[in-house]
C-alpha cells in the first residue's frame, strides 16, 4: 500500500531538493563565471541585502519550480500539495491556480535577482535602462497573475492573502516607524531603498507561510 504524503515529509524534501540542486548549480556557475571574467564584481563587494536579496529569489524559483511541477498532472498535486491518494480526482482550477503561483514565484525570483546582479555588473546607462525596463515588464505580468490569482481564488485563498498583507502592513508599518525615529536621533545608520524593500519581501514571505501553514495549506 502506497504511504501517504502527509506521513513522508522527507519525500517531498528530496522532491525539493532535486528541482532545486539544479537551478542553484546552474545559477551559481554563471556568477561564478561572470566573476572570473570580471564582468560581475566578487561576491566580497555585494553588501547583505544583496546577498540575502539573491537567497530569497533562489528560494522563490525553487517554489515555483516545485509548484510548477506538482500542477502538471492531478497526481502529482494529490501527491505533492494536497496530500491526498494520488486517483482522488482534482478540480482543474486548482491546477491552473498553482501554475499561476508558480509563475508569481518564479517571476518575483527573477525581479528580485536582476536589480543586485546588474548592479555589480558594471553596465552603462543604456543596459541599465534596459534592465529597468525588463523589471518594470516582469512586474506588470506578475501583477496580472497576482490579480487573477485574487480574483479566481477560493475564500481559503483570498483569507490567507489577505490576512498576510493586512499582518505585513502592521508589523512592517511599525518597524519602520521605530527605526526612522532611531536614525532621526542619530541612533541607528541609515538604510538604503534597496534594503529595505529587501527586508519586507523576506518578512512578507515569512509571514505568508507562517499563515498558509496555520491556514493548511503547507505541510
Amino acid at each position: 500500500m502506497e504511504s501517504s504524503p502527509r506521513r513522508n515529509p522527507l519525500r517531498r524534501a528530496l522532491i525539493g531538493a532535486l528541482l532545486g540542486a539544479p537551478l542553484g548549480l546552474a545559477g551559481g556557475f554563471v556568477v561564478a563565471r561572470a566573476v572570473k571574467r570580471g564582468m560581475i564584481a566578487p561576491l566580497e563587494a555585494w553588501t547583505g541585502a544583496d546577498l540575502f536579496s539573491l537567497a530569497i529569489a533562489l528560494g522563490l524559483v525553487v517554489s515555483a519550480g516545485y509548484a510548477g511541477w506538482a500542477a502538471t498532472s492531478g497526481r502529482r498535486w494529490n501527491q505533492m500539495v494536497e496530500r491526498l491518494s494520488p486517483d482522488e480526482p482534482v478540480d482543474p482550477a486548482a491546477l491552473v491556480s498553482g501554475r499561476r503561483q508558480a509563475l508569481v514565484a518564479g517571476l518575483a525570483g527573477a525581479m528580485m535577482i536582476l536589480p543586485p546582479v546588474a548592479a555589480h555588473a558594471g553596465l552603462g546607462d543604456g543596459a541599465r535602462t534596459l534592465v529597468a525596463g525588463v523589471v518594470a515588464l516582469l512586474l506588470a505580468v506578475q501583477t496580472l497573475a497576482n490579480w487573477r490569482l485574487w480574483r479566481d481564488g477560493d475564500e481559503l485563498t483570498r483569507a490567507v492573502i489577505a490576512q498576510s498583507g493586512a499582518a505585513c502592513f502592521w508589523l512592517l508599518q511599525l518597524a519602520l516607524f521605530v527605526w526612522a525615529t532611531l536614525t532621526r536621533l542619530d541612533l541607528a545608520p541609515e538604510a538604503d531603498a534597496w534594503t529595505l524593500m529587501t527586508v519586507m519581501m523576506g518578512v512578507y514571505l515569512l509571514i505568508g507561510t507562517i499563515i498558509s501553514a496555520r491556514r493548511g495549506l503547507v505541510a
